[in-house]
């Protein structure tokens, strides 16, 4: 892994919440000079390798809890659910078991590939409920 990534994945790492690409930047600067494309690129880098999430809603980035609990710094697929707080911004990656079980079964008329999916659902956490 570079060092580049090195360094953004442990910023998520010692956030208890998500993370903006630019709030990422502002930590990763306190320890290196870089240019917010750098951090976009490792940002990339570590999406596409499964590491980390992205949420549509608030354009967070988030750790992969199966990469935590693994304790892995390497590439894995899995299908990731999210649920973030249509009120305080707040996510949370869930067991995605059920959620594969239904959405494998969909029938697509395009033909789409249901085996790997990114999900997430908007909804109000229990702090705001």
């Amino acid at each position: 892994m570079s060092e580049n990534n090195r360094l953004v994945l442990n910023s998520l790492k010692k956030s208890p919440k998500g993370l903006t690409a630019y709030q990422i930047l502002n930590i990763v600067l306190k320890s290196k000079s870089i240019q917010p494309m750098t951090v976009y690129r490792a940002l990339k880098n570590l999406t596409t390798n499964g590491l980390i999430h992205k949420t549509n809603k608030n354009k967070t980035f988030h750790l992969c809890d199966t990469a935590h609990v693994c304790n892995t710094t390497k590439a894995h697929e899995h299908n990731a659910v999210l649920a973030v707080c249509n009120d305080c911004g707040v996510a949370e990656e869930l067991k995605t078991d059920l959620f594969s079980k239904i959405i494998k079964n969909i029938k697509s008329k395009k033909r789409f590939n249901f085996n790997n999916f990114n999900l997430e659902i908007t909804t109000t956490c229990k702090e705001c409920n």
